[in-house]
């Protein structure tokens, strides 16, 4: 469905969202990505807190003005005809409104009265961010009629990003509560492979973004040695490329 030009791309994308620590910069640089894959015209990301309620310092809004998104907060968000997926999804879902709901259904409401057709995004997708079985983020995109219902392909893509996108908003989560869950994957990852404590070092920077001469400047060893070190772990995981291996790595359950 992909071409392998846009397979190249989105391994260079997660590349460099993976090396991303400031949870502002990162929600900026997944919208703007997702706009240059799947053309979007309004759509947000956000935290929520323990009630399931947007954070607003943890939230990135597209093609929406000020006026629009407290509204939204503060009265739409809840009024959302999909709301009850919140209860009922166990893992990082992505959802689709018209394969939910009926058309007929959808503009009978007043969410898409009051807010979908307002702001010209009659036609939504996105994903329920969960972790541990508890709702931590969502993802939402819309298109407006004119530019037509969501794609099988723009639903692939998000498919693919989905639980990439998970490990890195529970990243964020984990390091404010000063814990690095990253730690265990590499940990299980050394232990499942069999990864020499350097190969586990050199595993680390590979996944965090570093570039070859990035991580031999960090470990202070040679270029050679560092690519002797990578050639190892993609022999013993058995995968290709850095993105292969970030997938291995964050996404194996």
């Amino acid at each position: 469905m992909l071409s392998e030009r846009e397979w190249i791309t989105i391994n260079n994308i997660l590349l460099e969202l993976y090396s991303i620590d400031d949870i502002h910069i990162l929600f900026q640089r997944i919208m703007n990505v997702l706009h240059s894959l799947i053309h979007y015209s309004k759509g947000y990301i956000t935290l929520l807190d323990d009630n399931e309620h947007i954070r607003e310092d943890m939230s990135f809004f597209v093609g929406m003005d000020e006026k629009i998104i407290r509204k939204y907060i503060s009265y739409y968000f809840d009024d959302d005809y999909l709301r009850y997926l919140f209860e009922i999804s166990i893992e990082t879902t992505i959802f689709q409104d018209t394969k939910i709901v009926s058309e007929e259904m959808r503009r009978e409401t007043s969410f898409y009265k009051n807010f979908l057709e307002v702001i010209g995004g009659q036609f939504g997708c996105g994903l329920l961010i969960i972790h541990n079985g508890k709702l931590i983020g969502i993802l939402s995109l819309f298109k407006s009629i004119n530019m037509g219902d969501f794609t099988e392909k723009d639903i692939y893509i998000l498919d693919i990003l989905k639980f990439h996108i998970e490990n890195m908003l529970k990243k964020h989560l984990s390091s404010n509560d000063g814990i690095n869950t990253n730690d265990k994957f590499f940990e299980d990852a050394a232990e499942k492979f069999e990864l020499t404590l350097r190969e586990t070092e050199v595993l680390k920077l590979l996944c965090s973004g570093f570039s070859n001469s990035g991580i031999s400047d960090m470990l202070a060893v040679s270029l050679s040695t560092v690519k002797t070190h990578i050639y190892n772990i993609y022999t013993k995981t058995g995968v290709n490329s850095r993105a292969q291996l970030i997938n291995m790595i964050f996404n194996e359950k």
